[in-house]
Formats: C-alpha cells, structure tokens, sequence
C-alpha cells in the first residue's frame, strides 16, 4: 500500500537511488521489505525477526507491520496472569506487579482504580499498549485520566517497556484505515499553515542539496584512484562525456562510490546521534 501525499518528503542523507528515506506522509510503499531497509532500527526484536524472516524469503507483501504486530502479540489477551504474560513474552520479565509497587495512592492512582485493580493494572497496560496497540492518550482516557502524563509515570514506575520514537506511527502508517487518518490530519494542516510548509520545505531542500553536496565531495576525495582514472579519461573524451566514459567504462567504480558516500552519510548519522 502506498501513504498519502502531502508537502513533507524530505530525504536527508540519501546516498542510495534503491532506497529513499521519505516521511510518513510521502506516496512510498510501506511493505516490510522498506520497512526492513529504512526503519528496522525502531521494530521491537519480536518483530524485527519475522520482517527479516518474511523480507528474506520474498514475502514483503504477504502482511502490513500492523498486522504482523497484532498477530505476534495476539497470544497477550489469552494471558490471565502477568506471570503469564511475562513467561510467554520475554521483552516483559522485568515488569513489575503494579500493586506490590505503588504504596502511596494518589488522586490518579485512586481515579485507576475505579476503574482496574492494581492487581490487575501491569496485565491491562500491557495487553491495551502492546496487543491492542493503544496510545498513552487513549489509555489514559480509558482509565479516567485527563492526559497520559499519569500513565507515562506509572509505565516507567512498573517498567512497561515502550516503543520506540516513530514506531506507532510506522505502524498505523502501514495499516490503510490509519493511514487514511494520518493523511487526513496532515492534508489539513498543510492547508492551514500552507505558507509555513512552504517555508519549512524550501529550508529542508537547500539543506538537504548542501548536504548531499557535502556527501559526494567527501567521497569523491577518499577515492584518489577514481580521480586519478577520471582525469586520464578526461584527455581524450569531452567534458561533458568524461562522467559516463568513467562509469561505462568503470562500473564498479560506480558502486564504490556510492558505497562510500553510504558510509559518510553513516558517520554523519552517528556523529548526530551523539549529540
């Protein structure tokens, strides 16, 4: 299935023709298979197995990521027991039992449980996070909540773990009712702050032609052998022809260089990421 389209398709660092780093919004399909090449990073372990698994066998269009994820966690509503929960699930054995850790009962603690016990509360947010694949908003909701502020506490208190950053969205993104929402709320919004997308789209381009520029300039001067052939090719061929002699004539040269430029984008990535 392919995304909406909207104003946003950025594609920072991209260095390889095959693969295109695009937002949520963009007309890409979301098949395992870019899934598994793009954001493999962000997939929970459970789940990064079988996308490799199915990519790896030619199955990348048998089942979207949301439903892959609904169906590997469907054994989780069956669970009577966090202790169950945590024998069937690994990624949940270090989650704590809710009422052997809350003491002190706040006003959100009491308005939970109106709601659900704290013998049963660990299991519910497991089963409503994981299985059912709701948001903190919509759990908090559900339990009486004004916001998620209260059940964020109480997730990290009893060490529910969480999805990573994007991945929610990756998942609804996915799935063609959610994604008909997303583009939706997007579409709108780009309506009303047409201007300013604008704006933010031309910033991100220029950036993003600077930075790609950046790219190539790097790896064409980590590769004196390919320069060295580009000049000699340059004696006999016209300028405007030296580029396709080189790469006609070198094609290995030409994965080379992108494979370096892939491997400075990389740095690039990991040097942001520590920061």
């Amino acid at each position: 299935m392919k995304i909406q389209n909207n104003y946003f398709n950025y594609n920072l660092y991209n260095t390889d023709p095959s693969v295109t780093r695009q937002g949520f919004g963009a007309a890409k399909d979301i098949n395992l298979k870019y899934i598994y090449q793009v954001h493999f990073d962000i997939l929970p372990k459970r789940i990064q197995e079988e996308v490799e698994k199915l990519v790896k066998a030619g199955k990348q269009d048998s089942i979207t990521l949301y439903d892959l994820h609904k169906d590997k966690y469907a054994a989780l509503l069956d669970c009577k027991t966090l202790d169950e929960a945590r024998n069937t699930f690994l990624e949940f054995r270090e989650v704590l039992d809710a009422d052997a850790v809350i003491v002190h009962k706040s006003p959100n603690i009491k308005k939970i449980m109106e709601k659900i016990s704290l013998e049963d509360l660990s299991l519910h947010l497991l089963k409503e996070r994981w299985a059912n694949l709701k948001t903190l908003d919509e759990i908090a909701k559900d339990l009486g909540l004004k916001n998620r502020v209260g059940i964020t506490w109480l997730k990290d208190k009893i060490r529910v773990p969480d999805f990573a950053k994007n991945y929610t969205t990756l998942l609804r993104s996915s799935d063609e009712t959610y994604n008909a929402i997303i583009a939706s709320k997007t579409q709108a919004y780009n309506a009303l702050h047409y201007n300013d997308v604008l704006e933010k789209n031309r910033r991100l381009s220029q950036e993003n032609i600077e930075l790609n520029r950046y790219i190539f300039q790097e790896a064409w001067d980590r590769l004196p052998h390919i320069r060295q052939t580009l000049s000699e090719i340059s004696r006999t061929v016209p300028p405007d022809q030296r580029f396709e002699a080189l790469w006609g004539t070198f094609p290995e040269y030409a994965k080379e260089l992108a494979e370096m430029k892939r491997e400075i984008a990389a740095e690039i990535r990991g040097s942001n990421k520590k920061r």
